[in-house]
């Protein structure tokens, strides 16, 4: 969902993607099966709630909130809707809703609506045929009576810029919890300046399709996963379809200030986290967030997207999440030198938190699971730098040094790093410290383990949450 309050206000949208769940069984990544498992809890739900079409009459007005806010208050225009080989575009000719009808072929299709069209088949062509995604459950005789993927125009009326929803009633007898479900997509009628102060408009609607129906493809796989999973991926497909936009920049510029909002929070930090499927991507291949996708249905407990990417990651390694998130986070702390990221020149700097004194005392720092801290080493002499940390007992944890050599965009790095997957002494050491411009220690709680889903927080339970880690330093004459 792209919600133009993330833009101005940075405001999380977890209430409009809840997944309510009861508590499940516990569990521990990794936790891989081959088979298709059940849901971690039968009340669980999907990463969007399922919503009526705007051209049905469901719910009512009064409900709150409205299960039908965007129903069309007039019928369909005649020639409503317009399709293609792969979608149906729907609009009305009067009230709110319309959009721009200027029609300058005179076929009694807006040239708007034909915009919308084109955009969307070029999506598909990235996304599908490129990109490999699997094409999206069919939802039969719905909205365009042929199984393409229905757009709808609204006057959405500025809060967002579009949304995708699965169909309500996908359940039967057989399947009372369907995880592979189908979907339609509401895009804003016009994307006025007026609404949407400080973007452009072709590029709105561009990059939404691109977010939107990447979260229909994403129904088709398993609609029971995180928020986080889904949001991230979709802002990290922006860019893969429309790589000039950038506009998932905005979201990396908040990303850098929330050191300490683990990876896996359903949160504002989720659409910055496109930079983690980023990294990914540059390591294993662009199909590797897909390939967490296809495979997400078969993680154990349902709907715990952490083994989504262990499956994908432990098929492409050998590695796992763990040890990947420290690679990830060590490469994050000289990031705009290009190392690790394809765009990472156009990054902010990554802020450190705080300096390391070598060779008095330690310090202790409190890490939620999947985060980590940089902390600034001055260290000019020596033969080298040696850094030490201290992990809990029975934690994944890493420990960098990472060098810089030359400027942060055109300088080049050296980096040492240390990986336990249970915790206790980490050390690492970085020769010839003289040489380097910025040193950089990063401590990483790279854990994801959880104990079932806690319901009332809409999360699961994860265990290793404000974990002290002991951390010291010297120089080696």
């Amino acid at each position: 969902m792209r919600d133009r309050r993330r833009h101005l206000a940075g405001i999380s949208v977890a209430a409009l993607l809840a997944l309510a769940a009861a508590p499940g069984a516990a569990l521990a990544s990794p936790g891989l099966a081959s088979a298709v498992p059940s849901l971690a809890s039968p009340a669980q739900k999907p990463f969007i709630a399922p919503k009526p079409r705007p051209t049905e009459g469901r719910g009512r007005p009064t409900d709150n909130p409205d299960p039908n806010r965007n129903a069309y208050s007039v019928p369909q225009a005649p020639r409503s809707p317009a399709c293609g080989p792969n979608f149906c575009v729907h609009w009305v000719a009067e009230g709110l809703d319309a959009p721009n009808l200027k029609d300058s072929n005179g076929d009694g299709v807006p040239d708007y609506v034909q915009r919308v069209l084109s955009v969307a088949e070029h999506v598909h062509s990235v996304e599908n045929d490129k990109l490999g995604w699997r094409e999206p459950k069919s939802d039969g005789n719905m909205g365009g009576g042929n199984g393409k993927t229905d757009i709808y125009l609204s006057q959405i009326g500025g809060e967002l810029f579009g949304y995708a929803a699965p169909d309500p009633g996908q359940t039967s007898k057989a399947h009372p919890i369907p995880r592979r479900l189908h979907g339609y997509l509401v895009l804003d009628n016009d994307y006025s300046a007026f609404e949407f102060p400080r973007t452009n408009p072709l590029s709105d609607l561009e990059v939404t399709i691109a977010h939107e129906y990447n979260h229909i493809l994403q129904f088709g796989y398993d609609a029971y996963q995180d928020p986080w999973f889904a949001e991230s991926s979709a802002t990290w497909m922006e860019d893969q379809v429309y790589n000039n936009i950038n506009d998932y920049l905005r979201y990396v510029g908040r990303w850098v200030h929330r050191f300490d909002t683990p990876l896996t929070t359903s949160s504002i930090k989720e659409y910055g986290s496109a930079v983690w499927n980023e990294w990914l991507a540059r390591r294993y291949g662009l199909s590797i967030v897909r390939k967490a996708w296809a495979g997400a249905i078969h993680a154990r407990p349902g709907g715990f997207s952490v083994n989504a990417y262990e499956r994908a990651i432990r098929a492409a390694g050998p590695s796992d999440l763990s040890h990947d998130f420290t690679r990830f986070a060590a490469d994050v702390a000289e990031w705009r030198t290009g190392k690790g990221f394809r765009e990472s020149q156009l990054y902010p700097d990554m802020p450190r938190q705080g300096q390391l004194p070598l060779g008095a005392g330690h310090l202790t720092r409190l890490l939620n699971h999947t985060t980590f801290e940089l902390l600034g080493v001055r260290a000019r002499g020596g033969q080298a730098v040696a850094v030490h940390v201290v992990a809990p007992s029975g934690t994944a944890a890493g420990l960098a040094l990472v060098g810089r050599i030359g400027s942060q965009r055109q300088g080049r790095t050296i980096s040492r790093i240390d990986f336990s997957g249970g915790g206790g002494k980490l050390t690492v050491r970085l020769p010839a410290p003289g040489r380097f411009s910025r040193i950089t220690a990063v401590v990483v709680n790279a854990d994801a383990s959880a104990s079932g889903y806690n319901s009332r927080r809409l999360d699961w339970r994860y265990l290793t949450d404000r974990f002290p880690f002991e951390i010291s330093g010297r120089v080696v004459r």
